[in-house]
């Protein structure tokens, strides 16, 4: 993307940097500064950023697991803590490293990794969400920025701008991929934040449903695993370490804690699926297991899928789907119908049914891009920024090269993970020196109005794309009344106007920013009656 700031560059240069200074500095005036300091804030969107640029860099050196079913599975387990700490400025991913020691560690921006030795190794559901729960409390504890402020640089820093250089230079990718696992596995926190990763780790897994005594228990196996390897120190002891002292301290604060919530019984179920399927891979050496068995006659439902696709080109919806629903049940194994059902449903507002009809599909075929992009658009739509950005990173792996489909799957995760607009809503039009270039913000306005303005400040990385957004009006039926352009303003803000028809109705009146005819977000407004 040509807005994109290049966050490699900017920490090689931050390398640079504190190559060339002193830890601290004699001003004019005598007083001492520290530039460091000042080289090292960490800002949200700087963590953003540089877990951003790491998971690309990682990404292109290691193995990461992309079985859907695995994938799916690690995501959705990690939504289950991240949903009861929400809002959050992070969208969360989660990775499985194909690996077979012990060790999960998690970097800015909300990237967690975990070794496919430890998911092998997870002798229940609590304890996996137990390891999740304490990776998520670093990154929502902004640890690695509240290391800035100890200014401390951490081998993070330091470590993916050496990646990049070596990159640059065109070194070996095996010690590229050598110097980001030393990366990863050596990211320490300090023992202030491994506890309070622990406190906040146990609360946000019993807010989900699960026993906090459970870290302990994995505690307790890589201490085995050290015992049983004495030359071999696991990598958990590395990234985390004084395990044996905060046994005790995890046992003590459970006896404090009880599950608040339900944990759902599918993930427990999907834990010995998953960990066969895992062996398997690790056996094979796969990043992903096979498809199932293709239909045994291929041919045998299309009839069917014909008739459904006429009947819901009459807007025979219902009929359709009961037709489909057919054709599901005589060929279970045909992705086909699934796929179909998963259109009709994500047209028709039924966004939610959508997803089940996606999954269904992607059980029997993980190969297509396409489902994964569907299912990212269905995600999307009903607000689960997470499970669209994994979705969508699926379509992108699985699309060929350079295809439009790859790229439009990476605008919608580059969008979700960096906001397009800092700010957006409703101005009156009238006061050209309000909060906003197009007046003050409105959260309703009279019937009898002659206009609504959406207005937005776009995100300086989306500079130029301006010219590709469109706003849909939509009246409050959910009519689309008028397509408008988005038109720059001052600086980086963008406004749209719609000229309101005599008889528009009281009730909330909806702008949906999109961009090349695909639905980014949505902002109401109600027109009202004068009392």
């Amino acid at each position: 993307m040509a807005a994109r700031r290049s966050g490699l560059s900017l920490l090689a240069s931050l390398l640079a940097a504190l190559a060339l200074v002193p830890a601290a500095c004699i001003q004019d005036d005598g007083s001492r500064f520290n530039p460091v300091r000042d080289i090292t804030e960490v800002s949200e969107d700087d963590e953003r950023e540089i877990g951003f640029q790491f998971d690309q860099e990682i990404r292109r050196h290691v193995s990461i697991i992309e079985d859907p079913v695995i994938a799916t599975f690690i995501n959705d387990l990690g939504q289950e803590i991240v949903r009861g700490i929400e809002p959050q400025p992070f969208v969360y991913r989660f990775r499985v490293v194909q690996d077979p020691s012990l060790n999960a560690f998690a970097v800015p921006g909300g990237y967690i990794y975990f070794h496919s030795g430890t998911l092998l190794a997870a002798g229940s559901i609590d304890e996996l969400a137990g390891v999740m729960g304490h990776e998520v409390a670093h990154v929502k504890g902004h640890h690695y920025a509240r290391m800035r402020e100890k200014t401390q640089i951490p081998d993070l820093l330091v470590g993916l701008a050496g990646m990049a250089a070596a990159v640059a230079t065109g070194e070996p990718g095996l010690l590229v991929a050598t110097q980001a696992a030393n990366v990863a596995a050596k990211l320490s926190f300090t023992r202030e934040f491994e506890n309070e990763a622990d406190q906040y780790g146990s609360v946000f897994m019993t807010r989900a449903g699960y026993g906090p005594a459970a870290i302990a228990r994995f505690f307790e196996r890589i201490l085995q695993e050290e015992r049983a390897t004495p030359h071999g120190i696991p990598p958990y002891l590395y990234s985390h370490p004084d395990v044996e002292d905060r046994i005790a301290m995890v046992r003590q604060r459970a006896r404090k804690l009880r599950p608040t919530g339900s944990p759902n019984p599918r993930f427990s179920e999907e834990l010995r699926e998953v960990q066969a399927r895992l062996a398997y891979l690790s056996d094979t050496r796969r990043q992903s297991a096979p498809p199932p068995i293709p239909p045994a006659n291929p041919h045998r439902i299309d009839a069917l899928l014909e008739q459904a696709a006429s009947l819901a080109s009459a807007d025979r919806v219902d009929e359709a789907l009961f037709v489909l629903a057919r054709a599901e049940t005589l060929e279970p194994h045909d992705p086909r119908a699934p796929f179909a059902i998963g259109d009709l449903l994500a047209a028709h507002g039924r966004q939610l049914d959508a997803v089940a009809a996606y999954r269904r599909t992607i059980k029997l075929d993980p190969t297509r891009a396409q489902v994964f992009f569907r299912l990212g658009l269905a995600q999307r739509a009903l607000g689960n920024r997470h499970s669209a950005v994994q979705a969508f990173e699926q379509a992108a792996r699985r699309s060929i090269e350079g295809s439009a489909l790859g790229q439009r799957a990476d605008w919608h995760v580059e969008t979700l993970i960096f906001p397009l607009l800092v700010e957006t809503g409703f101005a009156d039009g009238t006061a050209p020196d309000g909060a906003t270039p197009f007046g003050s913000p409105i959260e309703t306005a009279a019937v009898g109005a002659t206009q609504l303005v959406w207005y937005g400040q776009l995100n300086s990385r989306y500079a130029n794309y301006a010219e590709h957004l469109r706003i849909r009006w939509l009246d409050p039926h959910g009519t689309e009344i008028a397509e408008t352009p988005v038109e720059p303003g001052r600086g980086d803000w963008v406004s749209s106007v719609l000229e309101l028809p005599d008889a528009a109705t009281a009730g909330a009146w909806s702008a949906e920013l999109s961009y090349q005819g695909e639905a980014l977000e949505q902002h109401s407004l109600t027109l009202q009656r004068s009392r």
